[in-house]
């Protein structure tokens, strides 16, 4: 569920409610993704949102265990060395991903104004500049932008 609206977004980079949905509904998403990578944790928009993800974590570990121990029963059958490794290390990978994601579930965070301002800064960023080039012009990173927001929030993880 996204934390800003599409009305919040049309209003903060100032465009007419006429203007194409599907056209900021990309940079919404983005700067909430983005928000969410940087803090290694999920965002939600409130506490019953974030009780609700916490009460699956039991689930999608138990899920994510079965699937890797299924894969890797099945891999006993793989005849060729090299296909039965690379099943093996796949089962492994998919594990460990399962379980960062139930792990940044877990450890979510629920959308305050800082975070919200970050997500605005970042859809300003990415509405303004819709091309990886800056054509005559100096780009710098504001010193108080959007990291600067999410910083104390950030769930560091090692590793």
């Amino acid at each position: 569920m996204p934390i800003v609206s599409l009305a919040q977004a049309r209003s903060h980079v100032r465009v007419e409610a006429d203007y194409p949905a599907e056209q900021l509904q990309g940079a919404i998403s983005g700067s909430q993704d983005a928000a969410q990578a940087y803090l290694n944790r999920r965002i939600y928009e409130d506490a019953n949102a974030l009780a609700l993800a916490r009460s699956g974590y039991p689930t999608a570990v138990k899920a994510a265990a079965l699937a890797r121990d299924q894969a890797l029963a099945d891999a006993v059958f793989i005849e060729d060395g090299n296909e039965r490794t690379a099943t093996i290390r796949l089962s492994e990978i998919a594990y460990r991903e399962a379980i960062a994601e139930a792990e940044a579930c877990i450890h979510g965070v629920v959308a305050n104004p800082s975070i919200f301002s970050a997500i605005l800064l970042t859809l300003g960023h990415l509405y303004a500049n819709r091309t990886d080039v800056v054509v005559g012009a100096q780009a710098v990173e504001l010193p108080n932008g959007a990291k600067s927001l999410l910083r104390p929030y950030r769930r560091v993880m090692m590793p």
